[in-house]
């Protein structure tokens, strides 16, 4: 005998052949590569900035991280999933800040252009998608595994000892292998829609990009001084 009912036609979306964590380290490999090759990038990894070269760099990333630490709060306070991968720990603003300060800089710079451009992408995407913010932080945490190298290369080249703190490189310490399988595994286990999951990727990327951009424009003006 025939129901009144009418059967649903909203199929449930299929479970994603990768978690989220792989589907961002393969969408992002060759944007990785070629921020690792990039010029300004280069001569940090061995070592070869000036102090005045490597403060000026963190102030631009001081400036990202005043932005983005309190989008990630913001969002975290409205979706659970933001919230289970965002941490105080995670917080880098207040780490750059004593960094400038012990080698002697000045906290404080006006943001480059490619700052200024990644920030309103950041803040245009936090308005449609806040969920993406999640995407920002996987590169961000994920740079902190070879910057433990950098932090090394870098007490090298500007003459400081093996122990100075450089804890914007180097945040996590020797929990840095433990808490980076943690945040992948925890990855995986978000819920998002296919969409979520691409504004997520869309948002890496654009972190990538942003790095390229700064490296670029920082080498630039290093040249002309």
């Amino acid at each position: 005998m025939a129901s009144g009912r009418k059967m649903s036609s909203v199929e449930p979306e299929p479970e994603p052949a990768i978690g989220l964590a792989q589907m961002l380290k393969e969408g992002t490999a060759s944007l990785h590569d070629q921020a690792e090759h990039a010029a300004f990038q280069t001569r940090m990894v061995s070592g070869e900035l000036s102090r005045a070269e490597f403060i000026d760099f963190l102030n631009q990333v001081l400036l990202v991280h005043r932005t983005l630490d309190g989008l990630l709060s913001e969002a975290a306070a409205t979706d659970h999933r933001v919230a289970t991968m965002f941490h105080p720990v995670h917080r880098r603003e207040e780490k750059i800040e004593a960094d400038i300060e012990r080698l002697g800089g000045t906290v404080g710079a006006e943001p480059l252009a490619s700052t200024s451009r990644f920030l309103a992408a950041v803040d245009h995407l936090t308005d449609r998608c806040p969920v993406a913010l999640i995407g920002v932080l996987y590169v961000n945490e994920g740079a902190t595994n070879g910057n433990k190298v950098v932090a090394k290369r870098i007490r090298d080249g500007l003459g400081l000892q093996k122990d100075f703190a450089l804890d914007y490189l180097d945040p996590h310490g020797s929990e840095q292998r433990r808490n980076w399988m943690a945040f992948k595994g925890m990855l995986d286990e978000l819920q998002m829609t296919e969409a979520e999951r691409e504004s997520c990727l869309d948002a890496a990327k654009a972190t990538f990009g942003l790095f390229m951009e700064m490296s670029e424009e920082m080498d630039s003006a290093s040249t002309e001084g």
